[in-house]
Formats: structure tokens, sequence, C-alpha cells
């Protein structure tokens, strides 16, 4: 889909990355959801990225796209029921996105400027290391 609408997905991972703890499909689904909005808001193409950065207690994904921005004051409603900023959109996408996230005990953020790009940040808690008893 991506080389039909004359878009590049750029990518900037870590070497090695810490592991999560999530239900697969789910987060799978996130994925491709915020990065096929990425993609509908370039219609003319452009470059879509997809960040991953380590912090201590959680990894942050960023996926960013050159599209044509959304304006500061309905940045609040993304993610309600119903509200969306495409013409065909119902919210729901954003809104199941944000249900996963949440679930997962993360965080999802999004900023923007118009005609620039929008950015969304999703942050998710690192699995915790197992440990070993010496007692087993």
């Amino acid at each position: 889909q991506a080389l039909l609408k004359n878009v590049s997905i750029l990518t900037d991972f870590p070497q090695v990355t810490s592991l999560i703890l999530c239900e697969e499909y789910q987060i799978k689904q996130v994925f491709i959801n915020i990065i096929k909005n990425g993609m509908e808001a370039m219609p003319l193409g452009g470059n879509l990225t997809i960040k991953v950065v380590e912090r201590p207690s959680d990894v942050i994904i960023r996926i960013s796209d050159q599209g044509q921005g959304i304006p500061a004051e309905l940045l609040p409603r993304l993610g309600e029921l119903f509200y969306s900023t495409k013409e065909t959109g119902t919210g729901l996408g954003l809104m199941v996105s944000t249900k996963i996230i949440r679930d997962h005990g993360g965080t999802i953020n999004i900023a923007s400027d118009v005609g620039k790009g929008t950015t969304v940040s999703i942050s998710i808690p690192k699995a915790l290391k197992p440990t070993i008893s010496s007692n087993d």
C-alpha cells in the first residue's frame, strides 16, 4: 500500500530492543491503524518514519508522517467515538488503539503541526525480567 501511495517508510530502531509483555495481534492492530492513518494523511506521498526509543521502564514507538497535520484545537478530541478528521472516518480505529495501549499499561500521545505532519508516540512498559530463585 505504501508503494501505491508513494510513501517511503523509514525506520530508526536500536540494535537491541527490550521485550514488552503484550497481546501480539492487538499491538499489530494498533501499529497498522496508526501507519495507515499516516499514509492517508499524505495523499501525494512522503516519508513515514517509525522510531523506537528505549527508556529505563518503557519503550517508545514514534510514528511520524509528513501530512497536512491536525489543528491544535482538534487534538483533544482524537480518540473519541465517531470523531474523525477524515471525511469517511468513524474515529473507531484510534479509539480502539488507545484502549489497547491503555490495557497494556501504556499511553498514546499525538502531536501535530499544521502543514508539517503528525507524530503518534506510543509508550509501552517493558516486560519485567524474570528472576531466578535459588530455592527452586
